[in-house]
């Protein structure tokens, strides 16, 4: 199988966890849905589309957790108000606020994130796509979770992928829980920090969204599983979102 690997960049992200309510909370690195969003608008798929027409896709992501920062927003109503020239630091939240005014919430923003990405997708769209993201020519312009959040894509390179027999490995990248143990004893050794997170995986024509649990270590370090779903691609081992 041939992967392409690219970098995926920017200044902010904000991913909204499907369980956020009036505290927009963000995943710590995109779901796999936003990934294949992002490269729909690269290849210049119409919006919603290409969490379904790109499927089935094998997709690897790694990267250390970003700084976060809790940002007040305000969100416009119809018919919109004006927004505020002025916005105190005292300014607080409005519980109940009219339907022409606007609405102050808080989000949390991801500061200089950046992650490894590895994928394939079905041809003819995996041609495309290495073509677009070595010319650096994007349909649309991709984002970071927000439209204005603008994101930069590198292009790495692209290189055959095996996959490696049953045992314990040293995981590069997000890991399923289901298909991976957690070799402890040598997390505890290692002194690592894992991170259980639960995110959307695979999404319907119809927005009908199927999430699933993954382990990810806080500074991107290699984690210790035992797994049979390990494939190594360019001297590293990662395993599929």
């Amino acid at each position: 199988m041939q992967l392409i690997n690219f970098r995926l960049s920017g200044r902010f992200a904000h991913f909204l966890r499907a369980e956020a309510s009036i505290n927009a909370l963000s995943y710590p690195v995109p779901p796999r849905t936003v990934i294949l969003g992002i490269i729909g608008a690269v290849l210049g798929l119409p919006k919603d589309q290409p969490q379904a027409v790109l499927e089935p896709a094998n997709i690897a992501i790694s990267g250390k957790l970003p700084i976060t920062h809790w940002h007040r927003v305000n969100l416009r109503k119809d018919p919109p108000a004006m927004l505020p020239y002025l916005i105190k630091k005292t300014h607080k939240s409005d519980k109940n606020t009219a339907p022409e005014k606007t609405t102050r919430l808080r989000q949390e923003w991801l500061f200089e994130p950046t992650y490894d990405i590895w994928c394939s997708i079905p041809e003819p769209y995996h041609g495309q796509l290495e073509e677009r993201l070595r010319d650096r020519q994007w349909h649309f312009t991709p984002s970071l979770g927000l439209s204005e959040m603008m994101a930069d894509i590198e292009y790495l390179g692209s290189d055959e992928c095996e996959q490696l027999p049953k045992g314990i490995h040293n995981i590069q990248s997000v890991c399923q829980q289901q298909e991976a143990t957690l070799v402890t004893d040598q997390i505890f050794k290692k002194e690592l920090s894992i991170l259980s997170l639960h995110m959307p995986r695979t999404v319907t024509f119809d927005r009908v969204f199927s999430h699933c649990a993954y382990f990810l270590e806080r500074d991107a370090m290699p984690i210790p599983v035992e797994t049979e779903r390990a494939y190594r691609v360019d001297g590293q081992v990662i395993t599929f979102l």
